[in-house]
């Protein structure tokens, strides 16, 4: 990856959580720009194609007026407006406490892919690892859509789209467990006959940390938990035919959905992604 030059906007006010930022970006040998303001992102956003944002939500509108997390929220919906080809890709900054990971949960629904909290571990590990799982997501199956800087790399045609036309993209929803089912957006994904590995798989995933977060395991622990004898093996895939169930099921409903839209992998480890609202019913 380190010989693809891809341009990245960081939007960021504060100097020293750039400087973290951008160490981060550099160490990917990724070429990066700054806007400290919402003006000064939206004019380099209409000026130049960028592959992914790094957006702290708290910025002012302008340069000498208050910082507010609306400014972070309309650039956010300005950027997912852009046309097609010219949106970016945006991994969401916060550092509101406990109360961040639900607002980086709503920004998610409003088009962001990802959310790391500040302040930032450095040299920025987690932030390596939340961009890298971009670039694999989003860039492998569409490079065209992540520019690089001009001659930097010679890329081959995107190959066509297998995806159905008119599908709505997923953004997420409630996971609801009933004693005798599991829905997603409402439609059944899980009934109780032949479920025995992929329910309890989905229930430990639905387990969450005292600060809120999901948990996530390695395969090996998962497979622990699981009585699963062949390890991580097993998880994988248990994990693929759930992934492909949950993507034909939402198909079918008229939704789009990618494998890490509800379940995750890489980084920390299996685990629900964020803007899944996980709910246990009684009937």
């Amino acid at each position: 990856m380190s010989d693809v030059k891809h341009r990245v906007l960081i939007v960021e006010d504060d100097d020293r959580i750039v400087e973290v930022v951008a160490a981060c970006v550099e160490s990917l040998g990724h070429v990066w720009e700054r806007a400290a303001t919402q003006a000064d992102a939206q004019a380099l956003l209409a000026a130049k194609q960028f592959c992914y944002v790094l957006l702290d939500l708290e910025i002012p509108l302008k340069a000498n007026s208050f910082s507010r997390i609306q400014n972070g929220e309309n650039l956010l919906e300005y950027i997912a407006a852009m046309k097609p080809g010219c949106t970016s890709k945006v991994i969401v900054m916060t550092s509101h406490g406990n109360k961040g990971h639900d607002l980086a949960v709503q920004m998610m629904k409003k088009g962001a892919i990802d959310y790391v909290g500040k302040p930032l571990p450095p040299p920025g590990q987690t932030l390596d690892d939340k961009i890298k799982e971009a670039l694999r997501k989003y860039c492998r199956h569409a490079p065209s859509e992540c520019p690089v800087l001009a001659g930097d790399v010679a890329r081959k045609p995107a190959p066509p789209s297998t995806e159905p036309t008119g599908l709505v993209p997923f953004r997420g929803g409630k996971l609801v467990f009933h004693p005798k089912r599991v829905e997603l957006l409402g439609h059944t994904i899980l009934t109780a006959k032949g479920e025995r590995r992929s329910r309890p798989l989905l229930e430990l995933l639905a387990k969450k940390k005292p600060d809120g977060n999901y948990m996530a395991y390695d395969g090996d622990n998962l497979a622990a938990k699981l009585g699963q004898q062949k390890g991580q093996n097993d998880v994988a895939g248990y994990v693929k035919s759930l992934r492909r169930k949950i993507r034909e099921t939402l198909r079918r409903a008229g939704v789009s959905c990618d494998d890490q839209d509800v379940i995750m992998s890489g980084g920390p480890g299996y685990r629900l992604n964020p803007w899944i609202d996980a709910e246990l019913h009684d009937c």
